[in-house]
């Protein structure tokens, strides 16, 4: 059995904002979402960009 899989694993960072961000407000996650199994498909949820960045070098390492 294969260490890694046979096609290479691409995802992305989306940043969500969330609430009111017209007085000070808002909330901003990070979303880690990828094409495969379904488009647009949510991997995670993160809080901060750093967490979603490391997030995204564990999945696409795999």
């Amino acid at each position: 059995m294969p260490d890694r899989p046979y096609y290479p694993r691409k995802a992305r960072i989306i940043v969500v904002k969330k609430g009111n961000s017209k007085d000070g407000g808002g909330i901003i996650s990070y979303e880690l979402r990828t094409d495969y199994p379904h488009v647009d498909s949510l991997i995670s949820e993160h809080k901060t960009q750093d967490e979603a960045q490391d997030a995204k070098q564990r999945y696409e390492r795999m």
